[in-house]
């Protein structure tokens, strides 16, 4: 991270401003004057249009990956006759195609263009959905799920690169938290749909069978409405009058790291997997990851080991989910505001193993879980509580997995670069999902001991890993600035070169 110091001195070739510490590395300049109140109102179209719409469809990838949970304590083990671990297997299968795709994906984005990959993968795992309603033992069941995370794997990539294309550092926080707000939402929503889907009887098709059929037949209404809405591209959506068109172009010249004009460069994205920090993040986004997809997962089979009937644990979840999805809200604009992503990390960290810790230590669950509900009263003076396991650990799940991503790209410029290094973390980060499914064993539920305390101890693992991230962009930080002001004093000012993207000594790393 500090060896740009020899890259850069020969790069002389216009005089650099010594007032150039923005965090931003803001490094191009346009003549072209943005008006803020016009680009606010420019930007909230895109939180309209484009964000929405990317919200809905991970709304729905999300019901799609996540109701084998809830259709696991409705009967469908039960009637496909299941044994051993063959839930967990069924869980962990969907990884086995869902990870090796989400970085070639990702890197192909601005190639192929966000709106037909995303539009065709949707139909696609929805129709998988709507299969895995008709499925009579557990091979028609593994190959759904098989299906589902071939064309789930694009989603989550794409939305990730085309916020960094499209908005700047100080706007990324809030919308990866809309975007992640469908998330929880769409958890919260699943307990509810679940609660009242896997109450249907007919002779012929069970409960658990109409959640898949209705969540898969949702996915298809979702599709034709994301496709006429999304824009095909930044500066040419549909949504934008000619000004702003023209204010979009120029927000691109402003910042060259952004690489709107990048061409593709088997050498550019290559150099993602030379950069140390690229390993740093992908450990870091597997470890935490374990939680998301754990909880997530087997929150319901949790919740029923609470006493609660198998349809009223669906519906028992729903509170923690909106709780963790306002705490997310309020955290990710925090994070804007101040233009810092790590500490926010590590306060969410301490959350989640402060709620592993009691999940695994305290038997009393019942009187615990009730303290779910006084969470929505008060969510920070709560964490203080020992009686509220569930809510504290899923208070930390979406900020962890969600500012993770939009530090990466803080810290990374130049498109393929940043595209190949964020779709290749959530790849290899994602691998967790297949390990979740063999540590969160049906043996060992309701508790899950043995996963919890694997999750308990990958998370504090994250947290150092945050530190040394904090640690070393602050040092190369103030590294930088040294040899520019150096430079400026020495009379040979140092010129900003955008092609050296984040090795830049003008290219300021987020704290």
């Amino acid at each position: 991270m500090s060896t740009a110091v020899e890259e850069v001195r020969s790069s002389k070739e216009v005089a650099a401003s010594p007032n150039d510490s923005k965090p931003d590395s803001e490094h191009g300049s346009s003549d072209y004057y943005i008006d803020p109140v016009k680009e606010s109102r420019m930007m909230r179209k895109f939180d309209l249009f484009a964000v929405s719409a990317m919200g809905f469809l991970y709304l729905m990838s999300n019901l799609d990956r996540s109701n084998l949970g809830n259709a696991n304590i409705a009967g469908l083990p039960e009637e496909l006759n299941l044994v051993g671990n063959q839930f967990g297997t069924a869980t962990t299968l969907l990884f086995a195609t869902y990870v090796p795709l989400e970085g070639p994906v990702a890197v192909l984005l601005k190639i192929i263009g966000p709106k037909p990959l995303m539009a065709v993968s949707a139909f696609c795992w929805g129709s998988a959905t709507l299969g895995m309603s008709f499925v009579k033992d557990y091979r028609a069941l593994y190959a759904c799920r098989l299906l589902i995370g071939l064309f789930e794997a694009g989603l989550i990539p794409c939305i990730n690169v085309y916020l960094g294309w499209v908005y700047k550092k100080s706007e990324r926080g809030k919308r990866s938290s809309m975007i992640f707000a469908f998330s929880a939402f769409s958890s919260a929503f699943g307990g509810i749909l679940a609660y009242g889907l896997t109450q249907i009887k007919t002779d012929n098709f069970s409960g658990w069978r109409w959640l898949f059929a209705i969540e898969g037949a949702m996915t298809f209404v979702i599709v034709p409405c994301f496709y006429f809405v999304f824009p095909k591209s930044p500066t040419e959506a549909w949504f934008l009058t000619a000004e702003e068109k023209q204010m979009m172009q120029a927000r691109y010249d402003a910042d060259p790291s952004w690489g709107n004009d990048e061409e593709f460069s088997w050498a550019e994205c290559f150099k993602a997997f030379k950069d140390p920090k690229w390993y740093a993040f992908w450990a870091y986004q597997f470890s935490v990851n374990i939680s998301l997809y754990g909880l997530t997962t087997f929150l319901p089979t949790i919740v029923r080991g609470l006493g609660y009937t198998s349809v009223h644990a669906n519906l028992m979840t729903v509170p923690i989910y909106i709780c963790s999805l306002l705490f997310f809200l309020v955290i990710a604009y925090f994070s804007d505001r101040t233009q810092m992503r790590g500490p926010y990390m590590l306060g969410c960290l301490m959350c989640l193993i402060i709620g592993y810790a009691i999940l695994i230590s305290v038997e009393n669950l019942k009187v615990r879980f009730f303290a779910c509900f006084r969470m929505l009263l008060s969510l920070l003076p709560m964490i203080k509580r020992a009686n509220v396991q569930y809510p504290v650990a899923a208070l930390g799940i979406y900020p962890t997995t969600g500012l993770s991503t939009m530090w990466l790209q803080d810290n990374a410029a130049k498109h393929y670069k940043r595209a190949t290094m964020v779709g290749f973390m959530l790849c290899l980060g994602n691998t967790a999902g297949v390990a979740v499914g063999q540590i969160f064993t049906t043996p060992t539920a309701p508790r899950y001991i043995l996963g919890l305390s694997v999750a308990m101890g990958l998370a504090a693992f994250a947290g150092l890993i945050v530190i040394v991230l904090m640690v070393s962009f602050t040092i190369v930080n103030r590294r930088r600035a040294a040899i520019l002001l150096a430079a400026e004093q020495a009379g040979t000012p140092i010129a900003p070169n955008p092609d050296l993207g984040d090795y830049c000594p003008h290219f300021r790393y987020s704290i």
